[in-house]
């Protein structure tokens, strides 16, 4: 039972390290459009996929309502 779990939420767990890991470079970026050391809204990128993953798993449960 632990390891289905594990396997469908392996893709988000995948993805969600990959936005940890561009979020230094994603500081930088901003930084040089911004041309001063600032925190924005780039603070909230690693959380995408969370919101995604939440979004898809919202979608599902109304559709399971509705039928």
């Amino acid at each position: 039972m632990m390891v289905y779990k594990l396997k469908k939420a392996l893709p988000w767990l995948i993805v969600t390290l990959i936005f940890i890991v561009l979020t230094p470079a994603i500081f930088t970026y901003a930084e040089m459009q911004r041309g001063y050391k600032a925190i924005g809204g780039e603070l909230f990128f690693p959380l995408l996929p969370l919101m995604g993953w939440l979004f898809c798993r919202i979608a599902k449960d109304v559709f399971k309502e509705c039928k």
